[in-house]
């Protein structure tokens, strides 16, 4: 609070309208409240980015003060959210400095500080100083921004940055000064890039007027990156023109901002585009289709660019295609060379469930390398639904209408929303499906019936016949009935796997009530045998005129004469065998159709695997996979027991079974092995003198085992002795291990007290003859 104050009284003297009326406020809420000020504060500029990595800042001397109000700034001064966040007098951060390149004549920033100051805004002053590489000062400048947060300084006439240069730069809001930052002069990528022109060939349609079009420029950058590898990264757009034929340009812009300036290449000939791309046949379109699928006389060629058109405007459509014209100005279209799917002599657009619309045009454009434009235009229809299986095609019931019905509108409707002629305007119902008396089918829209109104409510008209009476010119849609329905093919077999008996049985479909398949013939199953070899075997159906009695037999397995019903045995058939069974009838309901099969109907024997798990023990022991429903005995043990143990029994799903034991498979089953303990103890016996070790213990056959020794105080190693044989004390100076062990051992350790060499010097009266 006292560094504010003296703020204040400070600014009092300074000869400025805002600051003195600022300081007489200030000092009267100062007394008021009791020093309980709160002061008025500088804000950041939400926008600034990170500032640069600190600076070392030398002090300098304060400059006056630069503050101004709005009037002299100019009633023009953006004001942004950088508003209060520091006290005056509290130091204000510092501006950025952009790259500065050699040869530049001008030097920018950013993060120009901005306070509110008695709800004005003031704007600091970016001060600026060039010095060369020996110190000398090249220039000082300073600049006040009108608005934003950005500043910029041009150089004196005949100044320019050089290599070695540095930039200081600081900024100052009244006597609030910001650290210092500085930059060195760098080098540019243009300034240090010397760029290869392509060379080759260019295709350009329109060289007469030198226009160039977005494939052509985008061809031209390409080229360009590929002569320029190294520095392709670096290029952040470039600008090509060309002057007819003679002369193509290239101006290259880097990521630094740097640009090359316009650059001739003299090696790149340009070519004027003669020939048009291959044509483009559009394939039938439905309104629901999520594709559209273009044929070619010939192969696609590599890299021809596709366009789709899906909605002219401006009567476009009218014209496009006409006279080799495929322009779409005002058209909605996009390009989709990436997305389409191309085979051969066929290209497939997959295209959004909105593209397409009944009686609304769409265009596709072809492009191929160095060739102008070819096009084509189409229009969808509406969509054949799935046909309807009916029992007699040529007498449909109303069950059958409703099905028929139900079938076209869910053809026609893509998430919820029906693609039909349905009524527009105050005519909303939706499209009628009419029938005549041979099934055939008519689309109508309802804005295309005759109408009468009832209260607000439409009310068509209809013939004699009872069909919709049409406006004059009424566009509608038909389908003859045998693009509609079909003939019910038999249903098929049921297969059934019966794993507690072991058993497959197959068993025809329904065929004695009406409503079943009456007319069913026969029907074959195919499997194969435990030695792998195919079977087929057919059911045959014979009906006596006379009764109606149904008899069935069989050419290869055992059938129930009145069901039909045929049974396998599972363990004659193949591990994981797949049973398939089919039905035939004897004919459709329309007498030109030939017999009908149903759909396969196909059961794959489960199966199981038998493994076994050594449980430690070493070895293979081979799984075994079987059927679901096989028996299966318990093979004698093959694992190498673990050390010091040997074989028990075996444990299957919690139960101990012996080897033989036959199961009934029902699932995989793992056969566990259960070990016993069979190891051989044996003795370490040990001993020391002068210290101490580990006590004699047992140990068993195969184990290692290590034991410890230490001395007294004042007592080193004289020996290690394992089995009557001294080891190199060296190598075990405090442990010996055991290692796999297979027999008893012994080991004595012997300490003793260190000796020494005293050796005395008497000088020259050293005693003769004196013992020590």
């Amino acid at each position: 609070m006292r560094r504010w104050i003296k703020i204040m009284i400070i600014k009092k003297q300074i000869k400025h309208k805002n600051v003195i009326r600022f300081f007489s406020l200030a000092l009267a809420s100062l007394m008021i409240l009791s020093m309980s000020w709160t002061p008025i504060t500088y804000a950041k500029n939400s926008q600034y980015g990170p500032q640069s990595e600190p600076q070392v800042v030398t002090p300098v001397k304060e400059e006056p003060s630069s503050i101004k109000s709005n009037e002299e700034q100019g009633e023009d001064l953006e004001i942004g959210p950088e508003i209060v966040g520091q006290p005056v007098g509290a130091a204000i951060p510092a501006p950025t400095i952009n790259k500065v390149f050699c040869d530049a004549t001008t030097i920018s920033g950013g993060k120009v500080h901005k306070a509110k100051v008695n709800k004005k805004i003031v704007i600091a002053t970016v001060h600026v100083t060039l010095k060369a590489k020996d110190g000398t000062v090249k220039a000082t400048l300073s600049y006040t921004p009108k608005r934003g947060n950005t500043w910029k300084v041009d150089l004196p006439a005949g100044t320019k940055v050089e290599e070695g240069d540095t930039v200081t730069v600081y900024q100052q809001l009244d006597e609030d000064k910001s650290p210092e930052v500085t930059a060195n002069a760098e080098l540019s990528i243009a300034g240090q890039t010397t760029l290869t022109m392509p060379a080759g060939e260019i295709w350009i349609e329109h060289t007469n007027s030198n226009q160039v079009n977005d494939d052509e420029k985008a061809e031209a950058t390409e080229l360009l990156k590929n002569a320029n590898p190294e520095i392709a990264n670096k290029i952040k757009s470039v600008t090509f023109s060309i002057d007819g034929t003679d002369h193509a340009y290239y101006e290259v812009t880097y990521t630094d901002r740097s640009t090359s300036g316009k650059i001739e290449a003299p090696d790149l000939k340009i070519k004027t585009v003669t020939e048009t791309s291959a044509a483009p046949t559009i394939q039938k379109v439905q309104v629901t289709d999520g594709q559209i699928i273009v044929t070619f006389a010939e192969e696609v060629a590599a890299g021809t660019k596709f366009y789709f058109v899906n909605n002219f405007t401006d009567n476009e459509d009218n014209s496009f295609c006409e006279g080799g014209k495929c322009i779409v100005d005002k058209s909605t279209w996009r390009e989709m060379s990436q997305t389409v799917s191309v085979d051969g002599t066929k290209v497939t657009f997959s295209i959004n469930d909105d593209d397409l619309e009944l009686g609304k045009k769409f265009g596709i454009i072809v492009k191929e390398p160095h060739k102008f434009r070819s096009c084509a235009k189409s229009e969808p229809v509406i969509t054949t639904p799935k046909k309807v299986a009916v029992r007699d095609p040529k007498k449909l019931t109303d069950d059958d209408k409703k099905a028929i019905d139900k079938a076209i509108r869910d053809a026609n409707t893509v998430h919820g929303v029906s693609k039909l002629p349905d009524g527009t305007g105050f005519i909303d119902d939706p499209a009628f499906i009419e029938f005549d008396k041979d099934g055939n089918v008519t689309i109508i829209s309802p804005n295309d019936v005759e109408v009468d109104w009832d209260g607000g409510n439409p009310v068509y008209r209809k013939n004699a016949d009872g069909t919709y009476k049409l406006n004059d010119g009424a566009k509608v849609t038909k389908f003859p009935a045998k693009d509609l329905v079909k003939n019910i093919a038999p249903k098929s077999p049921v297969i059934a796997v019966d794993t507690d008996k072991g058993e497959v049985t197959i068993t025809p479909p329904a065929y004695k009530d009406p409503g079943d398949d009456t007319d069913l013939a026969s029907y074959t199953i195919t499997y194969k045998d435990e030695s792998g070899a195919e079977k087929t075997v057919t059911a045959t159906r014979t009906v006596d005129a006379t009764t109606g009695k149904t008899t069935w037999t069989s050419d290869g397995a055992t059938v129930d004469a009145n069901t039909g019903v045929v049974t396998l045995e599972i363990k004659e058939l193949a591990v994981g065998a797949t049973i398939t069974a089919k039905a035939k009838d004897n004919g459709g309901l329309i007498p030109e159709e030939a017999p009908l099969e149903s759909d396969l109907a196909s059961k794959a024997l489960e199966t199981a695997t038998i493994s076994y798990d050594g449980n430690g023990g070493t070895g293979e022991m081979k799984d075994k996979k079987l059927n679901k429903g096989s028996k299966y005995k318990i093979l004698s043990n093959a694992f190498t027991a673990p050390e010091n143990q040997e074989f028990d029994t075996w444990e299957v799903n919690g139960k101990k079974l012996a080897p033989g034991t036959e199961i009934m498979v029902d699932k995989d089953t793992q056969v566990t092995a259960i070990w016993k303990e069979s190891r051989v103890k044996l003795k370490i016996t040990t001993s020391v003198t002068n210290g101490t070790i580990d006590p004699s213990c047992d140990a068993y056959k195969g184990d290692n085992k290590t034991i410890n020794y230490a001395p007294k105080d004042g007592y080193k190693l004289r020996s290690v002795t394992v089995d009557a044989k001294e080891m190199d004390i060296s190598k075990y100076p405090n442990s010996y291990t055991f290692t796999n062990l297979d027999k008893n051992h012994e080991i004595a350790v012997v300490y003793e007290l260190p000796t020494y060499t005293v050796t005395y010097d008497w000088g020259k009266d050293a005693p003769a003859g004196k013992e020590l």
